[in-house]
């Protein structure tokens, strides 16, 4: 049985906050569109950043959302981090009888592909792009 892990959410919240603060694009910044599979299979959530390689852009990044994704980044060579999830039922909030619930998540996505250092996934943003694809496999 796996164990749900959390770590998603910090990079999950700080992407959700950039892209729900604009309506557009930072200067500079292009829109980058595509879709996400895991094993041929749309990610049901999750969130994507494309990393500079030289460290000298700022992270763009994306949400998922039923495989598909939309979001913006500074041109140039990067690594992409995905972190993928699937509702798996509810949970509480609090340990209280009252608690309001949220969605109880589990990791759909393979660990190497949710950190910067051990990512397999590079891609080179030269302009705006709504045909990104990222297919990728557990290993099952």
């Amino acid at each position: 049985m796996r164990t749900p892990s959390y770590s998603f959410l910090v990079p999950l919240i700080a992407l959700s906050l950039c892209v729900g603060c604009s309506s557009g694009g930072k200067s500079g910044e292009v829109e980058v569109k595509g879709t996400v599979t895991i094993d041929g299979q749309p990610i049901p959530r999750g969130s994507l950043s494309f990393v500079a390689t030289d460290k000298a852009a700022p992270t763009g990044g994306a949400v998922i959302k039923d495989g598909q994704f939309m979001g913006f980044t500074m041109p140039g060579e990067k690594k992409v981090v995905i972190i993928g999830n699937k509702v798996v039922g509810q949970e509480k909030l609090y340990d209280t009888p009252d608690s309001p619930t949220r969605d109880k998540l589990e990791s759909v996505v393979p660990a190497q592909y949710g950190a910067l250092q051990t990512t397999p996934l590079t891609v080179t943003i030269d302009g705006p792009q709504d045909d990104l694809k990222f297919e990728l496999t557990s290993g099952k």
